[in-house]
């Protein structure tokens, strides 16, 4: 088949284009590698990438002609202290970058459009308390979510449910990704998230500190990344059988603490590490665990890899990356 990928050279883009084309599809990725590696990319025949910026749809629209499949994965993102200091550049660029993808999708009448949302779409009320309760795909309305990030993504999934209402023959599945972690992350300790900059620190202890913000309390909930592109094929195989598929949480059913991630990043790393506590960074989202029962019961789907080896490749592959 044919399919474009969005965001195709980024974390989950690119081992998803690799298991695509080792298939033999056809892959088309755009990508303006703001986050992303070309080289985390198969070479192979079967793949085209296009540098571009989604946020100019006159430079991408003539991409999606004769496309089976869009698979939309691009996103601004980063980051907690990203989100907090560029919370309308995230906002704005991200409604930009999903209008002009979905107005792609309708005018080159694509029948299968899949749409990565995410769990910062709930309410903060239901993220912001120790031991938050097990968010549920309805517990997103009434809406509010506590970034922009959250808010532009709700946004993105009424866009895509509001579509199938006038174009018949498109045909949408929508995945609200919860903590997806694996190799090839940014690993940059500005801008990358928990697992790959705790595995950064380790590897290069003592020459950086093992910095954490918070109190080490908070909670949050993991997915390998294989297992996530199991539920994305699954839910793409899902539109054969209907227009609308989801919104579905898609993560593990387990609570973990930042403290616990730590320290078994740590007792990975054979090394003996002091943390260091930053409890002067105010906490913003507590607890993050959603109930991932529905796709469970509805398509069968869920995370069975432990965290423990998935940290451990997460880390070995960060140290290879690193000493390169």
């Amino acid at each position: 088949m044919r399919i474009l990928v969005t965001g195709g050279s980024g974390f989950i883009g690119s081992h998803l284009v690799n298991r695509l084309i080792d298939k033999g599809n056809i892959v088309t990725v755009l990508d303006n590698l703001e986050r992303g590696d070309i080289n985390f990319l198969k070479s192979n025949d079967n793949l085209r990438f296009r540098y571009c910026d989604l946020r100019d749809y006159k430079d991408i629209e003539k991409y999606f002609k004769n496309q089976d499949i869009v698979i939309h994965l691009a996103s601004k993102v980063g980051g907690i202290g990203t989100y907090l200091s560029k919370p309308y550049d995230v906002m704005q660029s991200n409604i930009q970058i999903d209008s002009n993808v979905l107005k792609c999708v309708i005018e080159n009448n694509i029948t299968k459009y899949f749409y990565a949302s995410s769990a910062h779409v709930y309410p903060k009320e239901l993220q912001t308390i120790i031991n938050s309760p097990n968010i549920k795909e309805s517990d997103a309305y009434p809406a509010n979510p506590e970034l922009t990030y959250g808010w532009a993504k709700l946004i993105g999934e009424k866009a895509v449910e509001a579509a199938t209402v006038e174009n018949k023959n498109l045909n949408v599945a929508i995945a609200r990704f919860i903590g997806i972690y694996g190799p090839n992350q940014d690993y940059k300790l500005e801008t990358g998230s928990v697992i790959p900059v705790f595995s950064h620190r380790a590897i290069e202890y003592p020459e950086i500190p093992f910095n954490v913000w918070g109190t080490g309390k908070e909670t949050r909930s993991y997915c390998f990344i294989e297992d996530a592109l199991d539920c994305i094929e699954t839910m793409i195989l899902d539109l054969d059988n209907r227009q609308l598929v989801g919104p579905y949480n898609v993560g593990k059913d387990e609570r973990v603490s930042i403290e616990e991630i730590a320290r078994t990043v740590i007792d990975i790393s054979q090394k003996e590490i002091i943390i260091d506590w930053d409890t002067t960074k105010d906490t913003v989202i507590w607890g993050q665990l959603c109930d991932c029962s529905l796709i469970y019961k509805e398509l069968g789907w869920k995370s069975n890899t432990s965290l423990r080896d998935g940290l451990k490749i997460v880390y070995n592959d960060i140290k290879k990356r690193i000493n390169e």
